[in-house]
C-alpha cells in the first residue's frame, strides 16, 4: 500500500511538471502535450516517458494488490 502511495504522489508530480507549449505547468489543466497517439515511445520526451512507466507501475500494483486482497 505504501508502494501505490509514493509510485501515485510521483505520477501526480510528473504530470503537474509537464510542460506545455505556452510554459510551465501544463499538466494541471490537462494541457495536451507532445505524447499524441501517433507519437512513439522513443521519441516522448523524459517526464512524458515517466509518466506512461508511472501509470503503468500504478495499474501493475493495483491489479496485485486487488488480486492479494480477493485471495485472502
Amino acid at each position: 500500500m505504501i508502494v501505490q502511495i509514493v509510485i501515485s504522489v510521483a505520477l501526480i508530480f510528473a504530470v503537474i511538471l509537464q510542460p506545455r507549449k505556452s510554459g510551465v505547468g501544463g499538466g494541471i489543466f490537462g494541457g495536451m502535450t507532445l505524447a499524441n497517439r501517433s507519437s512513439k515511445f522513443k521519441n516522448l520526451p523524459l517526464l512524458s516517458k515517466l509518466t506512461v512507466i508511472l501509470g503503468t507501475a500504478l495499474m501493475v500494483c493495483s491489479l496485485l494488490f486487488a488480486f492479494l486482497v480477493a485471495r485472502m
